[in-house]
């Protein structure tokens, strides 16, 4: 009897760590991720080089023309053009995290204002590793809708 309660106690308490350790790592990658957005904001270039690999691709599928539209650049390409006159804001609405042995992909549905007004909104897709101790961005998928936003806010929470 006593040996079986000493293994329950032990398998809750793996359990117990366990849960924590994920939680921590889905703060690591939230934090990552709005370090991104941060870069943005501030048209801070040392600030993505931290968050993301370079080499990584940013796929965009551009809803607001018809045909939708897509196109691929490099996070190295977006070095030049991110420092501008213009002032960029984008902010998520709602982060869903799903992580598995190193790799973990968020689910962000955003609003992008330039210059203060309403450009437009989407969905960002982020697909993160773990290098050493900190996550990094290896690829961002995201689309630019005009419409539908409202609904994008209350779909994917």
């Amino acid at each position: 009897m006593k040996n079986s309660l000493v293994i329950l106690l032990l398998l809750i308490s793996i359990n117990c760590f366990a849960q924590e350790t994920n939680r921590s790592e889905v703060t690591a990658v939230r934090t990552t991720v709005n370090r991104f957005f941060e870069s943005l904001e501030k048209q801070d270039t040392v600030l993505l080089k931290e968050v993301a690999f370079m080499e990584g691709q940013i796929w965009t599928m551009n809803n607001t023309v018809t045909p939708a539209r897509n196109r691929m650049r490099f996070f190295s390409d977006d070095l030049k053009s991110l420092v501008s006159k213009s002032s960029y804001v984008e902010t998520a609405k709602s982060m869903d995290i799903k992580i598995h042995e190193g790799m973990a992909m968020a689910w962000v549905p955003y609003e992008f204002r330039l210059n203060g007004e309403f450009s437009h909104c989407g969905v960002d897709v982020f697909t993160l590793i773990k290098n050493e101790s900190d996550w990094k961005i290896i690829n961002l998928s995201y689309t630019v809708d005009k419409e539908g936003c409202k609904e994008m806010d209350s779909t994917n929470n």
